[in-house]
């Protein structure tokens, strides 16, 4: 409108634009599936595999976890100010998966909670990851996804969005619905209002002693009125 209408401009700047209604990928896999990755996964590898599973934080925050922003008799560890994807400082409930992970990487490093031979584990998105997923059978699976996954789980359990919202550090709960169509339990009591019933035979019967009755009315004598027989019985 300033270049064509009003004249202001002489030529249009150029804008980044977005797609309208551009859908949100959601890749996550089951049970099952992540047993298998885990079975195929490098010793060193799988506990923090499992550990992303149990907490669904990003891979960053996985493997820049240290032992400072650990507590383990509060159950818990923080990610801090910056570290996060809107930069906001997270507290992370670590459920008993998580905790038996720690367990297990005490005493490897002095501040660092995941390693390899001694050394900060620098990446998990590595060639054995990938290699694991082919033999796992996974396909179309990105290391994000383990995120995607701890979510829809947490979802088809029943736990609420505003819950889920708060245990992943979302800003906003646009960013969690991508998750609702994962549990749709409270929905049901409003489904069940439909009241519809198919019985077709039931609707057979109505019908056929509808018909029964249109066909063959029943006489009955006018009200008030009393036939007298021949006789001078009443009937």
């Amino acid at each position: 409108m300033a270049m064509r209408e009003w004249e202001w401009i002489d030529t249009m700047p150029a804008f980044k634009t977005y797609e309208k209604g551009k859908k949100v990928r959601v890749r996550w896999i089951t049970h099952e599936q992540a047993k298998a990755l885990l079975l195929e996964l490098p010793e060193h590898q799988r506990d923090v595999v499992v550990f992303a599973l149990a907490t669904g934080l990003r891979q960053g925050n996985v493997l820049g976890l240290t032992w400072d922003r650990v507590f383990m008799d509060r159950r818990q560890a923080t990610i801090e100010h910056g570290d996060t994807k809107n930069e906001d400082a997270l507290g992370v409930a670590l459920n008993d998966i998580a905790m038996a992970v720690l367990m297990r990487q005490r005493g490897k490093h002095n501040t660092a909670v995941f390693t390899y031979r001694g050394e900060r584990l620098r990446s998990a998105n590595t060639r054995a990851w990938r290699k694991a997923l082919v033999r796992a059978g996974i396909t179309n699976f990105r290391w994000h996804d383990l995120r995607h996954t701890w979510a829809s789980w947490l979802r088809q359990a029943g736990v609420p969005t505003w819950v889920l919202q708060e245990l992943g550090g979302w800003k906003s709960e646009s960013m969690v619905r991508r998750y609702a169509h994962m549990s749709v339990d409270h929905l049901q009591p409003y489904a069940d209002r439909l009241g519809f019933e198919p019985d077709l035979e039931r609707e057979r019967v109505r019908r056929a002693e509808g018909a029964y009755v249109t066909k063959s009315p029943t006489k009955l004598a006018p009200s008030g009125l009393r036939l007298v027989a021949s006789n001078g019985v009443s009937v």
